[in-house]
């Protein structure tokens, strides 16, 4: 709250955009600047000109700004998507990115656990006792990293991996599963698609009605077939307690295969081998077995994906598919113990609730988003302002200078944030938001997270002249003429609402005084029990089941998971000749994604450096705490060195967040991969910001 980096007055640009040369103003100064910027904006181009983009925080602050200005909003922004791009439709999670099949507590019951690409226990301090309350009840845990992280050396196996192959070690342990027979045939014919008939010519999925079938259309309405072997006949999928598994079948003089038959076929045609999973990872031959095995066998076994890793390549969506392939085959979800996706923490797993909405008037509604805002820094697009809310053009874009010729491109922008970011400097005008320690009110907002309904009350007045969000908005909304009555009078008032317009039975019985008298927490009903949430999400699959083939992917060569090495990344890149080091961005301890840079009590114990590996680090003839330039052909910083065995030789590694100011040259993101997926539009999130797709080479400085 207190340090220097705090945004204390309202601001205005005056030297270049992008300098980061202000001047103090006056709130009425900085609204007026606002409604004469943005009314000449409307009134040139129309209201749709205007995108209003938050981080995943601060946009829930501000739930009404992109509504009241009838503007675009940021929509598919590429981050936290990858593997949920893949798993999320198999499992009927549209979000793409809170996507699991049950909760963090529920490792407790498995007897393997599998984590990939996350290091949970700093990423995830507040739940990381889940890790441990596993491990004491008897589960085995693997970390599956490139580096070795806390999370590893906890574990009971650390197993390294080459960046960006999690969907390759996946379609091996499928193979050794297969050949093996260890996968779960009971739960395939009944809980899944396998047992489902495609014409092996169209690829597309029998139905009963093959005239009006879409690849969404719900089972319900027009069942899927199977194969009845006891009847020698197709039928529809409910009414055939053991359908076949395996085989193909003439049917009208056309060829079907089961989704299990077609895997099968191709695993074997794309030659996903133990051998060649071992190739491709760099991880032997008999560990990657050794898992199969025990993710098969020895069960219930959760498979948790991180955020950090594997969902931040262009092969991330591959990735997620083979996860639930993996989970689908052996039957590991829907039952304790056993689950697959991201577990990020109880506040994305655990039980929730949904408070109500205000209820705006109807001439009040979101633009039609015209594409992702990554897409609009190279393609034409009618945007000419962005209101930005918090950190967003340096934690949600690569290849910075990309970003830096559209923000120059841009008519006007408005930054509203606590701390003065990267971000901040390339706004025109920039408000003071406050801590969420700070408020005017005795009750400002309110979340459901970690199993309970949270109220962000007052510990201390506005810091500074900063405001509340939910003030600055309303103040926003009467300076562009919204009608009065259209927002909640104040947030007390929103709060109220919230809670009691909520058609959520966990939320029913409370009030916001109850949540006052009881220091702002009032537990959910039931939080006792582990959420398993499985059943609720597959119903809305089209099969209600866990749906394996994705025929909408037909186009990408992707019904079936086919893998794709990195973009960039691979070992065997043609790059790494001119580049030879993957740039990969970790979580940490220290900071919060870009939060905290500027602690001074945090920097006593780390200052931003870059690791490398003594290998790498010895054939460059680097010492510890060289300032080095890390390069690549988007552009290059420069960084302490820093010598780890901790990373992977032919990697280097950087803590992600780091304020430019506390660079010794550059910005982090001056070098990363901003290439878009080639699937990008037909992921069901769109791209997924290739951040860890990325090659560099280090030298001294």
């Amino acid at each position: 709250m207190y340090g220097a980096e705090r945004i204390q007055t309202p601001l205005k640009r005056v030297g270049e955009r992008g300098s980061g040369e202000f001047i103090a103003v006056t709130w009425d100064e900085a609204l007026a600047e606002i409604k004469e910027q943005l009314g000449r904006i409307w009134d040139t181009y129309g209201k749709s000109a205007v995108v209003v983009g938050g981080t995943s925080d601060v946009k829930v602050r501000y739930p009404h700004l992109k509504q009241i200005f009838n503007a675009q909003q940021d929509g598919r922004n590429g981050i936290d998507i990858g593997v949920g791009n893949g798993l999320g439709p198999m499992i009927g999670d549209a979000s793409s990115n809170v996507i699991c099949t049950s909760e963090a507590r529920d490792w407790a019951r498995a007897k393997t656990v599998i984590l990939t690409s996350t290091n949970f226990l700093e990423s995830s301090v507040p739940s990381a006792k889940t890790f441990f309350e596993a491990k004491e009840a008897g589960a085995y845990i693997v970390s599956v990293d490139t580096h070795f992280t806390t999370t590893a050396g906890k574990a009971n196996q650390w197993v390294p991996i080459e960046p960006g192959t999690d969907g390759a070690l996946f379609l091996g342990m499928v193979s050794c599963i297969i050949d093996n027979k260890w996968y779960d045939e009971a739960s395939m014919k009944t809980g899944t698609s396998f047992p489902f008939l495609v014409d092996v010519e169209s690829g597309e999925l029998l139905r009963s009605d093959p005239s009006t079938a879409t690849a969404t259309q719900p089972g319900s309405e027009n069942p899927f077939m199977v194969w009845d072997a006891e009847a020698n006949a197709a039928r529809p999928y409910l009414e055939v307690a053991d359908p076949a598994l395996e085989g193909e079948f003439e049917l009208d003089g056309r060829t079907y295969a089961t989704v299990f038959e077609l895997l099968k076929q191709s695993q074997e045609k794309n030659g996903y081998t133990l051998e060649w999973a071992a190739e491709k990872t760099s991880v032997d031959e008999a560990v990657i077995e050794d898992l199969a095995r025990r993710y098969a066998l020895d069960t219930p076994a959760t498979l948790s994906l991180g955020w950090g890793g594997s969902d931040k390549y262009m092969n991330s969506d591959i990735c997620g598919h083979a996860a639930g392939v993996l989970a689908a085959l052996t039957g590991n979800y829907g039952k304790p113990g056993a689950s697959v996706g991201v577990h990020v923490g109880g506040n994305y797993t655990g039980w929730s609730a949904k408070l109500a909405a205000w209820e705006l008037p109807s001439e009040y509604k979101v633009a039609t988003q015209e594409m992702p805002s990554y897409s609009m820094r190279y393609k034409e697009n009618s945007v000419r302002a962005y209101i930005a809310l918090g950190d967003m053009f340096q934690q949600h874009y690569a290849n910075m200078e990309v970003t830096r010729e559209w923000l120059r491109s841009l008519d006007f922008i408005v930054y509203i944030d606590m701390y003065h970011v990267e971000s901040a400097n390339w706004a025109d005008i920039v408000l003071p938001a406050c801590t969420k320690f700070e408020t005017t009110e005795e009750a400002e907002s309110l979340k459901v997270a970690y199993g309970h309904l949270l109220l962000q009350g007052k510990v201390l007045d506005p810091l500074f002249e900063s405001k509340p969000d939910l003030e600055i908005e309303r103040l926003l909304a009467k300076t562009m003429g919204v009608a009065e009555g259209a927002l909640p009078k104040s947030s007390f008032e929103f709060c109220e609402y919230q809670i009691s317009h909520s058609a959520d039975e966990k939320i029913k019985g409370m009030t916001l005084q109850k949540l006052l008298d009881n220091q702002g927490v009032l537990p959910l009903p039931g939080i006792d029990e582990i959420r398993e949430q499985y059943a609720a999400q597959v119903k809305k699959t089209p099969s209600g089941r866990f749906d394996v083939y994705l025929q909408g992917r037909m186009e990408a060569n992707q019904a079936l998971p086919v893998y794709e090495d990195p973009e960039e990344a691979s070992r065997d890149s043609e790059l790494r000749k001119t580049y030879p080091l993957q740039f990969y961005q970790a979580r940490t301890k220290f900071q919060i994604h870009s939060m905290f840079c500027d602690a001074s009590w945090i920097k006593e114990f780390y200052e931003p450096h870059l690791e490398m590996n003594p290998v790498d680090m010895n054939a460059r003839g680097l010492v510890d705490k060289d300032v080095v330039e890390v390069f690549n052909d988007r552009g290059s910083i420069q960084v302490e060195v820093r010598p780890s065995e901790s990373v992977r030789p032919g990697s280097t590694r950087i803590f992600e967040g780091i304020w430019t100011k506390y660079m010794i040259k550059g910005n982090l993101q001056d070098l990363t991969n901003d290439n878009l997926s080639p699937r990008d539009g037909i992921l069901q999130m769109g791209t997924s910001i290739a951040f860890q797709d990325t090659l560099v080479e280090v030298r001294k400085a």
